[in-house]
């Protein structure tokens, strides 16, 4: 009998192996594409029509899938919720140190701070996501009347909450304490009502269907702008 050289012995087929970091770039997509589908049913249907099957369906991922980025149910939207307002907060906070720690700190520079993070998200979210601002705006305002709100609520808003709110009673002593909280609470009303986009903000009443609106192109400066006129009057209001 021949013995076969080494040569002559065909090598077993190489295991392809995906590189880690395109492993890692795709499990982060499946990632974001959940949380995008589970944030639109969420902002369409409320947190109950929210299922795992749902989202998986939309989603076009497995079950495990879900189950391997999130756990369960109650993990995935506190993560939609934390994506959606942990920067935005960070942001204001910062915005708010800076504008505390100029020579000459003003209310309107403590509005601004408040008012301007959320509403450059809402011009950013319409140039580039595949959530529209008003998608977010309804998760976030259902994310507020759910049961349960206030562990959220104390969580993700209460340092942002407590410092805006000691900040504008700093600028407005004559007010009682209660008053100053139910301007802050209207001011954050307002906000989210805008994050619905321009077309929201204008949209004519019906005794002015017919009146012609010019055509114009807004910057994220212009809303925030506008915005920061209003609540600042409302705040100094008598």
């Amino acid at each position: 009998m021949t013995r076969k050289s080494a040569s002559a012995v065909s090598a077993p087929p190489a295991t392809r192996v995906r590189p880690r970091g395109s492993q890692n770039a795709a499990g982060e997509e499946t990632r974001t594409t959940i949380l995008d589908v589970a944030e639109r049913i969420c902002a369409a249907e409320g947190f109950e029509a929210l299922s795992v099957r749902a989202i998986s369906d939309a989603a076009g991922v497995n079950l495990a899938a879900i189950t391997y980025h999130f756990g369960g149910k109650s993990q995935l939207f506190e993560e939609m919720f934390r994506r959606r307002v942990v920067p935005l907060n960070d942001e204001r906070l910062a915005l708010l140190d800076t504008a505390l720690a100029s020579g000459a700190p003003t209310l309107e520079a403590v509005v601004r701070a408040f008012v301007e993070p959320p509403m450059k998200l809402t011009a950013a979210i319409n140039a580039r996501s595949s959530n529209s601002a008003l998608v977010v705006m309804q998760f976030l305002s259902r994310a507020f009347a759910m049961p349960g709100e206030n562990e959220f609520l104390q969580t993700y808003y209460e340092p942002v909450r407590s410092r805006f709110i000691l900040a504008l009673k700093h600028f407005l002593p004559r007010l009682p304490l209660e008053e100053v909280i139910w301007r802050y609470n209207l001011m954050v009303g307002g906000i989210i009502y805008a994050m619905g986009g321009w077309e929201r903000m204008e949209r004519p009443p019906a005794a002015f269907a017919s009146a012609p609106l010019p055509h114009v192109h807004h910057r994220p400066d212009d809303m925030v702008d506008r915005m920061v006129r209003f609540f600042l009057a409302g705040l100094l209001a008598d």
